[in-house]
């Protein structure tokens, strides 16, 4: 049980080895990143404005909750 144990400490110390061996490596072969692109302004089209509401009929809530 003992040599199990040890056993698995080992691998679990040398997988921890391995992935920061991995993380320390360069990414991508050392290359530069692209250069950024130059900002394109979208043109947007003008809105309409809402037509009026009308308020003088505006009804109840017959759906509340709590009442039958």
């Amino acid at each position: 049980m003992k040599f199990l144990k040890q056993f698995i400490i080992t691998a679990l110390a040398l997988c921890v080895l391995a992935v920061g061996a991995m993380a320390d490596e360069p990414q991508k072969d050392g290359q530069k990143p692209p250069p950024p692109k130059p900002k394109q302004e979208v043109q947007k089209p003008p809105k309409d404005p809402p037509p009026p509401r009308n308020n003088d009929n505006r009804g109840g809530n017959d759906n509340r909750r709590g009442r039958p």
